[in-house]
């Protein structure tokens, strides 16, 4: 049994959601832009109402009497336009920073964003509707308009990366950090997923989620009941008598439920601590904003309708390695997080019974090196074969043999000179071995042949002599919208080039 599936079954056993992780896993900004709609039924294009706003107690509420008038539309949206440029217009400052060049030999000074703007929505839907607003705007003729299409597209392709922050659903946020006794998809909505995390006082889990849906839906798409008894005739007497009180009431309403709910999210986030890693994580959304700017700035904003072969491949490599990295990351940082490896038998836990640091063994080239031996008592079962790797920090050992409850380690990397002896743990010490070793930076370096999803009809076209700025941000854009890169930033995960979140 996986410890995921064991978390849900104690979280129903309990009637109530328990910790996945200890740590916050996530960056949150402490002045995030905070985003809850609807749009009719069937026409994402046709937004009725928007909240959003940065500040908790005094939201903006837009609302469209009637949302297949084009004028209507442009006038309500051109106000959500300008003020997300409002907002945008707070991640200007740049900061020198020194930085090695992509031949890893040379340094050079580069400016990044000292922050980068975060937007919050209630759902994964909001969050694939912030992305189609983005297609939208981009092909109105208004300037305005186009800007925040441009600035939209970037925030929805960001979150496609794993462990990118800029737009963040709070499902997603709670999913990450707690686990409850319902099913998977129950989880994606918001109302049921905070009802297990915390129930009302005198009710439980089941109760308190069977009440949350029963309430109005997080948007966008609303409830057939509400369009029908509610929406339709504000609708009709906005459009008829220009009287648009009945829709703001409405609006205000059934949006409250979904503005009060992902800021319930944030609060539960933030008692967390964060996690070591989710700063180096920002940095890399922070390098990307500062790349998105330059572009938007300079005109040179461009989107097309499909990858061609070289960029697909890397979309996909930068997705394999960020994951990697998060996983890592993620685990290093949090011992919940850890606890999943330990359960599968990837990382061991136990106490150092006996070392000998001054071990050696003679190498291909018949030079004696050290190699220090550890012997662990696990407190688990470990039946993992010789040979197998394992980590403590930075200090890699292979498994030479286990006989009982102990196993027997060869340190091969990190502590094999005598200045780094210290490295190693003393005797008693507790100790967790993970399959995690240092960050790895994986070259994106096209193979002599593309995998064969990348492939298209015809044969890629030569690389350039200088290619390491490749946009994958841009890449992530086209694959899940249905955009194309703008080809000019960085892909690794401080937003420059190798690899890792």
């Amino acid at each position: 049994m996986s410890l995921d599936v064991y978390q849900r079954l104690l979280a129903l056993t309990r009637a109530r959601a328990v910790p996945a992780a200890s740590r916050a896993h996530r960056h949150l900004s402490p002045r995030p832009w905070v985003l809850a709609g609807y749009h009719l039924a069937g026409e994402p294009s046709a937004p009725v109402a928007i909240r959003y706003g940065s500040f908790r107690d005094s939201p903006k509420l837009l609302t469209i009497a009637e949302p297949r008038d084009r004028k209507q539309r442009f006038a309500a949206l051109g106000g959500l336009a300008r003020d997300l440029a409002t907002y945008l217009s707070r991640y200007t400052v740049t900061e020198p920073v020194v930085r090695g060049t992509g031949n890893g030999r040379e340094l050079e000074v580069d400016h990044c964003c000292t922050d980068a703007p975060q937007i919050v929505v209630p759902n994964e839907a909001t969050a694939h509707w912030v992305g189609l607003l983005g297609q939208y705007l981009r092909t109105l003729d208004d300037p305005v308009l186009q800007q925040a299409g441009a600035h939209l597209g970037w925030i929805a392709s960001r979150r496609h990366l794993p462990g990118s922050c800029v737009l963040l659903t709070a499902t997603d946020l709670l999913t990450a950090h707690w686990r409850t006794g319902q099913l998977p998809t129950e989880d994606g909505h918001l109302g049921r997923l905070l009802a297990w995390i915390e129930p009302p006082a005198g009710s439980d889990a089941w109760q308190a989620a069977r009440d949350a849906e029963a309430r109005p839906p997080a948007g966008p798409a609303s409830d057939p009941a509400w369009d029908q008894v509610v929406l339709r005739p504000a609708l009709e007497r906005a459009k008829q008598q220009g009287d648009v009180r009945r829709l703001k009431i409405a609006a205000t309403e059934v949006l409250d439920v979904a503005w009060r709910d992902t800021w319930a999210a944030l609060d539960l986030v933030r008692l967390l601590p964060p996690g070591e890693h989710v700063a180096k994580r920002w940095e890399s959304d922070r390098w990307s904003w500062t790349r998105h700017r330059e572009r938007v700035l300079a005109g040179t904003v461009s989107f097309t309708a499909r990858l061609s072969d070289v960029p697909a491949y890397r979309f996909l490599h930068e997705l394999e390695t960020r994951t990697a990295a998060l996983d890592r990351q993620m685990a290093l940082d949090d011992p919940l997080v850890m606890a999943r490896y330990l359960a599968t038998g990837e990382a061991v836990a136990g106490v150092v019974v006996k070392r000998d640091p001054e071990h050696t063994v003679t190498n291909p080239g018949g030079r004696s090196v050290l190699r220090p031996l550890l012997w662990v008592r696990v407190n688990a079962a470990f039946d993992r074969p010789a040979g197998t790797e394992l980590w403590l920090g930075k200090v890699g050992m292979t498994v030479r043999a286990s006989a009982d409850d102990t196993i027997e380690l060869m340190v091969v990397s990190g502590a094999v000179t005598r200045p780094k002896l210290n490295l190693l743990p003393e005797c008693d010490a507790e100790v967790v071995l993970a399959p995690f070793g240092p960050q790895q930076h994986f070259p994106d370096n096209l193979p002599d042949e593309l995998p064969w999803p990348t492939r298209g009809r015809r044969k890629p076209a030569p690389e350039p002599e200088q290619d390491d700025d490749l946009d994958t941000d841009a890449a992530i854009a086209a694959a899940a919208a249905g955009d194309a890169p703008d080809s000019d930033a960085a892909v690794t995960g401080d937003g420059r080039g190798g690899g890792g979140s």
